[in-house]
């Protein structure tokens, strides 16, 4: 680290007596620190790996002076709505707001943060949302969101031209909650209530060891044979389904209703959905399995915004996972916000908790989005705000 001494010449005028010092290229006006060392402060911080206090131990300054030029030099303003919004909460310390879930507003094409609001409170969403013009929300074409009825209500009374979209991935957790619930009942059947999983019956043993086959894909599970000491027995995927399958009917039947669902969520496209659903949700009412049965009457209710998540946005691609891969259209889901949360939840935990919501949010969004700003005339004051 380099050390450079300024010293600012002082000149008084002879007529009038007036005191006044030559220009300080160095630094801005009434500011202890260089231009240079507020850049380099401002540009670690668009790390998610860094902190307030890990930047201030690189630089030899104290902690308060990064997080004075962090609050002074950045202050996020959202601009116009993009078209397609994806709504979702994030947990956090009440420390940081009087409210444990945030509202998160996410930007479908560009994966960026647009806003987040303080709660997800029905009454402060609809708060938030009154205060953007009407003509401006009316541009919005899609929302994507999960099957939380709030979010629902408050789309449709302030977007009235927007389709509404219910992530796949929230539909899929309920589908597999419902076959571990009938898995959970059969295994229980069998419970010895030993001690080690090892000592109890081979049914309970088999369920719980490998109760992640019933809700995972199927063309994930490993290929390679494996041996089982309990069971004195050799495996592949195919062999050791066969057998959890046969232990009981409703698991046959629970897992070929979740594996028809899956597919579906898979392979359907957009003009194809209704129907296909139509079927899907009569099979689970026929089923006479007590948890499907719940979930086709979430499907029923939630029908018309699962039916648009099969919607693909042309000029919204995929990031290609190889070089040969090709960008692909995506469809409209949750999935963009579902990653950006990872990075929220980094920046809190990497600084083990925020105290101050409007410091959190800026850092946030600083380090998602692009091109945020950095104010030419930076606050006079720290931010105070809570």
């Amino acid at each position: 680290m380099f050390i450079v001494t300024c010293h600012i010449q002082r000149y008084k005028c002879k007529v009038c007596n007036n005191v006044f010092y030559e220009k300080d290229t160095f630094s801005n006006p009434k500011e202890t620190l260089s231009k240079e060392t507020i850049f380099i402060i401002l540009e670690k911080l668009k790390s998610a790996n860094v902190t307030f206090e890990s930047v201030a131990r690189d630089l030899h300054i104290s902690r308060q002076n990064v997080i004075d030029v962090f609050d002074r030099y950045i202050d996020y303003t959202p601009g116009k709505l993009p078209e397609i919004l994806s709504f979702d909460e994030k947990h956090v310390n009440k420390n940081m707001t009087d409210n444990v879930y945030l509202f998160i507003i996410a930007d479908f094409k560009k994966v960026e943060i647009y806003d987040i609001v303080h709660s997800r409170h029905k009454y402060v969403l609809e708060r938030y949302f009154s205060k953007i013009p009407l003509e401006e929300r009316l541009k919005v074409r899609y929302i994507t969101m999960d099957m939380w009825e709030t979010y629902l209500d408050v789309a449709k009374r302030f977007f009235r031209n927007a389709k509404i979209a219910i992530d796949s991935f929230h539909v899929m957790r309920n589908i597999n909650n419902a076959m571990n619930s009938i898995r959970i009942s059969v295994m229980q059947k069998y419970n010895l209530k030993t001690d080690s999983i090892e000592d109890n019956h081979p049914y309970y043993y088999l369920l719980k060891k490998y109760r992640y086959y019933f809700v995972s894909e199927f063309d994930n599970l490993t290929d390679k044979r494996f041996y089982n000491r309990k069971m004195k027995m050799w495996f592949d995927k195919h062999s050791l389904l066969k057998y959890l399958l046969e232990i009981d009917p409703r698991l046959e039947k629970a897992y070929y209703l979740t594996s028809r669902y899956r597919e579906f969520n898979k392979t359907t496209s957009y003009e194809n959905a209704a129907a296909e659903l139509e079927i899907l949700i009569d099979d689970f009412y026929s089923s006479n399995l007590p948890s499907f049965f719940e979930v086709a009457k979430t499907l029923s209710a939630w029908k018309e915004y699962i039916i648009n998540s099969f919607i693909t946005i042309p000029d919204a691609l995929t990031k290609p996972s190889t070089k040969d891969d090709e960008p692909k259209p995506r469809r409209l889901s949750s999935g963009a916000i579902e990653g950006l949360n990872a990075i929220i939840d980094k920046i809190n935990v990497n600084a083990n908790g925020y105290s101050n919501f409007w410091r959190f949010k800026n850092r946030v969004i600083y380090v998602i989005n692009k091109n945020v700003a950095i104010l030419n005339e930076p606050k006079k004051k720290p931010q105070n705000r809570k």
